[in-house]
């Protein structure tokens, strides 16, 4: 039995072989292709990186939901301040050792900047930026809030409900369109 399993496997990767093109004879190299320097295309010019986001994981759709009582921590004064005065924030967490934070804060400030006095930005470095303290704390904020990831931007509009949510790089144009909606 063993003898015939064999002889089928042996016989299926043959024919894989023959069939991608392994048992067929090569073609004569060409002289041309044979000369690196002639053949190497000259190098392309760098592209800005391009930050993928696994949509799948991002709460992009989600039912926007009541902005937590802190159990485990005193609400923020950064938090609890914009509730009590019905003023609408985006929240970013963020940890300033990412390449990725210069991009997003660009992002965020372009658009805050557009929606000046109508909503609120509150920020939290979760690597505290030398402060072993401020980290502590920026942590624990995101721990009551769900934030398992850097950067994470939430939204929430003046009724206390947090209407969106995202995970990772996002652009203007998709911040700008959430913006308007918590400021309605």
């Amino acid at each position: 039995m063993r003898r015939t399993v064999v002889a089928l496997v042996v016989a299926a990767l043959a024919f894989v072989l023959v069939g991608c093109g392994g048992g067929a004879d090569e073609p004569a190299a060409d002289p041309a292709a044979a000369d690196p320097a002639a053949a190497a295309p000259a190098p392309a010019a760098p592209v800005a990186p391009v930050y993928m986001t696994d949509r799948s994981a991002n709460l992009d759709e989600a039912t926007p939901t009541v902005f937590p009582s802190f159990t485990e921590t005193i609400t923020p004064h950064a938090f609890q301040a914009k509730l009590d005065a019905r003023r609408p924030m985006l929240i970013l967490f963020y940890d300033s050792e990412q390449i990725v934070t210069k991009e997003i804060r660009s992002e965020i400030d372009a658009v805050i900047a557009s929606y000046r006095g109508l909503i609120d930005l509150v920020t939290f470095d979760v690597s505290g930026d030398g402060d072993p303290k401020a980290a502590e704390a920026a942590t624990m904020y995101a721990a009551e809030l769900g934030v398992q990831t850097t950067p994470h931007t939430l939204v929430v509009d003046r009724d206390a409900f947090i209407i969106w949510q995202w995970r990772g790089f996002v652009d203007k144009d998709t911040l700008r369109r959430e913006v308007e909606r918590a400021t309605r």
